[in-house]
């Protein structure tokens, strides 16, 4: 599956209820938590260093204060 996130049209993710990122070798696991029907779902994505800076720009602005 593909998802395309950006700052135009609808956000997949609502509200991001926290961002962690981690090292994990040779790339970083980016790990948010956002609600889906409710329920409070974990997403881990892997990336190297580049993707995973620009994802985390991304979804700051999604985050809850």
């Amino acid at each position: 599956m593909t998802i395309k996130i950006d700052g135009e049209g609808t956000s997949i993710f609502p509200a991001v209820e926290g961002i962690d990122v981690r090292d994990a070798g040779r790339e970083v696991e980016v790990i948010f938590a956002t609600r889906v029907e409710g329920q409070l779902v974990p997403v881990t994505i892997k990336l190297d260093y580049r993707k995973a800076d620009a994802l985390a720009a991304l979804l700051e602005p999604f985050r809850k204060a």
